[in-house]
C-alpha cells in the first residue's frame, strides 16, 4: 500500500471526502472498528481515507502550508491510476495540499500540474528538473 497525505483548513475533514461522487465507486462505508477511517471501494480496488488530529506526526509539513490549524488526511492506497483520476475529480476539494510522502508538498493544483509524482523515481525526476530550472 502507498499513501498521500492531504493536509487542508480546519474544516478540512472525512465529510469532505464523503461528499465527493468516486465515479466508479461499487461501496462506501465507516470501516467498523476503526474511528477516523472512511473506506471508497471500486470494482477491483479501494481507497482508505485515514483522518488524523496527531501534529506530531506532520511537524515538518506545518511550515509548508498556510493553515492556521491544519486537518491531515491519509489516502491509503495501491492503484496509481486510481488515485491520480480521483485527484482530478471536479468536486474532489482543491485548496488543499499534497505531500507525496517523497519529499513534495504542493498545493493540489500544482501537484496535478507537474504529473503527480507518486514514487520516488517519479519525484527524484521533478525535483531534478527543476533544479535544472533554477540554475538557468
Amino acid at each position: 500500500m502507498q499513501w498521500l497525505i492531504l493536509i487542508g483548513d480546519e474544516d478540512f475533514n472525512l465529510n469532505t471526502l464523503k461528499s465527493v461522487k468516486h465515479k466508479g465507486y461499487t461501496r462506501c462505508y465507516d470501516v467498523p472498528g476503526i474511528v477516523g477511517r472512511y473506506c471508497v471501494e471500486f470494482e477491483q480496488e479501494h481507497i482508505f481515507y485515514d483522518f488524523d488530529l496527531d501534529v506530531g506526526a506532520f511537524a515538518e509539513d506545518l511550515s509548508k502550508v498556510p493553515y492556521k490549524n491544519p486537518h491531515f488526511i491519509m489516502m491509503i492506497y495501491k492503484s496509481e491510476e486510481l488515485v491520480k483520476h480521483i485527484l482530478k475529480l471536479k468536486d474532489f476539494p482543491n485548496k488543499i495540499y499534497v505531500n507525496n510522502d517523497y519529499g513534495l508538498v504542493l498545493p493540489l493544483k500544482e501537484f496535478i500540474e507537474i504529473g503527480m509524482p507518486l514514487n520516488e523515481e517519479e519525484t527524484k525526476a521533478y525535483i531534478s528538473d527543476s533544479d535544472k530550472l533554477i540554475n538557468l
